[in-house]
């Protein structure tokens, strides 16, 4: 058994040093844990699905350059071409394109001419072939009917009678019981919108949202100085069709300026921002744990070249090789767990803080150990070559340097 009260003592003689360690370990942890939580979040965030066949579709927008032009004529004519375009699905119109980063958000009451107690969800106003064209996933009820597809002006005010929702908004505005067949309502407005479908899953326009999945569906085509459709294409045929498109649609009509990308590219972009936070936070993880090893790696030659003489003589008094890099072993150990303690309190309440300011996920407590069991070994395998050169110390080596 080691004698911790040697040890001890030794630790308190050079407690500035000791103390610096443990409060970089400190640190060390509640940073990393921290991070942690961020980085499983994002990458939890950006492996959500989107319930979206998103590698096979393709957004386009376009602008007319006439002041008079014919939107909804245009509208018919383009998804009519596009949709009749061999190794084309399906085509639609909508006012905004999926995990864009851009899009329309309103509240939704659950009671005619209500003020309080709304619903938000990220709305979009398309066609019958809107579901068949994202593959969505229809899991209660029905799809739009043509009959059921409205067009009005830009000025004009007004909407469709039924909507199609997300699983998720269902369940957040109707708890405890079925959301189809039920009615939702625009703001001081009592006119009665049908749930008439339920899609098991649409991210929607923001997918870093709180509240991403909150959608709702509804047939209507609002004439406007621009417009957008999704086109879905066969499995391996997308980069064909989008070089096709382009030229039949300018082709079709040449007095409008038209975009196209696909939805991969989309969604990429949106979690740009979400994939830098993960490699930046990673790279700070990694950095802060090498300068901790370097720090221990230092210390533990610095203390082993101080007490050369000192190890020369516990050899000579019969103290094996195994002995003493134990010795130095523990005696990391001891501080790594001063330091880890300290760290522990430390990234709690970090966490707290960062739960209630900045509505970051809380900590799970085994992360958090996992985490201060990696450092531990960090510290440990950061101290074993130096352990080990102090065990190749020989007695006669330390007692001629006296």
């Amino acid at each position: 058994m080691f004698e911790l009260k040697p040890m001890l003592s030794a630790l308190w003689r050079n407690k500035v040093a000791a103390l610096l360690i443990a409060l970089q370990l400190a640190l060390t942890l509640a940073i990393v844990s921290n991070a942690t939580v961020i980085v499983k979040d994002r990458l939890t965030s950006m492996a959500r699905p989107t319930g979206m066949d998103i590698e096979n579709i393709i957004a386009i927008t376009f602008m007319p350059v006439p002041t008079n032009y014919d939107m909804a004529g245009a509208v018919r004519a383009d998804l009519d071409m596009m949709r009749s375009m061999p190794g084309v699905v399906d085509a639609s119109v909508t006012n905004q394109i999926p995990v864009s980063g851009s899009g329309s958000a309103s509240g939704y009451f659950l009671e005619p001419n209500a003020e309080l107690g709304d619903v938000t969800a990220n709305y979009y106003q398309t066609d019958p072939n809107f579901i068949n064209t994202l593959g969505l996933n229809l899991i209660q009820g029905r799809n739009f009917r043509l009959d059921e597809m409205r067009v009005r002006g830009s000025n004009e005010s007004g909407g469709a009678n039924v909507a199609i929702v997300t699983q998720r908004f269902a369940e957040q505005a109707f708890p405890e019981e079925s959301a189809l067949g039920k009615f939702l309502y625009h703001g001081n407005d009592d006119k009665p919108i049908e749930i008439i479908g339920i899609v098991e899953r649409h991210l929607g326009a923001w997918p870093s949202w709180s509240l991403a999945g909150n959608v709702v569906f509804h047939p209507l085509l609002v004439e406007g100085n621009h417009k957008r459709y999704l086109v879905r294409t066969e499995p391996g045929k997308r980069d064909t069709i989008f070089k096709q498109l382009e030229t039949k649609l300018s082709e079709r009509d040449p007095q409008r300026v038209i975009h196209l990308e696909t939805l991969t590219e989309k969604l990429a972009s949106t979690y740009v921002a979400d994939n830098i936070m993960v490699k930046v936070l990673s790279a700070v993880m990694t950095l802060l744990t090498f300068i901790v090893a370097l720090g221990i790696v230092g210390l533990t030659i610095f203390w082993i070249n101080q007490r050369a003489k000192q190890i020369g003589v516990r050899r000579a008094l019969g103290a094996t090789r195994a002995n003493i890099s134990r010795y130095y072993l523990v005696e990391n150990t001891v501080i790594a767990t001063t330091g880890l303690v300290l760290g522990t309190a430390g990234a709690l309440i970090i966490n707290q803080l960062m739960v209630s300011e900045f509505s970051q996920p809380a900590m799970p407590l085994p992360m958090l150990a996992v985490c201060a069991v990696i450092l531990l070994a960090v510290s440990l395998a950061a101290a074993l070559v130096p352990a080990l050169r102090a065990a190749n110390i020989s007695p006669a080596m330390a007692t001629r340097s006296v």
